[in-house]
């Protein structure tokens, strides 16, 4: 499948466009805000961030103590077995 943007110069021609575009029934229409929707995927992955940044703060005020690069590498190695 091959993703194609189009953008619309014209705000009243869009509802046009976009009815013109799902008479085609080979193409899927979907609009930029259902595109934006977080996936349970991207979700997961926004807490993992938001939890990152957290402990990083902790380790920077010295709350939290650091791992060392080779203990971090080493369990994210051990977490693709």
């Amino acid at each position: 499948m091959e993703t194609l943007i189009v953008k619309i110069k014209r705000q009243n021609k869009a509802a046009f466009t976009k009815e013109l575009l799902k008479s085609f029934d080979f193409l899927e229409v979907t609009t930029e805000s259902e595109n934006k929707r977080s996936s349970p995927v991207s979700t997961k992955r926004k807490a993992a961030l938001l939890k990152g940044f957290k402990e990083l703060k902790l380790v920077e005020t010295g709350k939290l103590k650091a791992k060392s690069a080779t203990d971090l590498l080493k369990e994210l190695n051990n977490g693709k077995n």
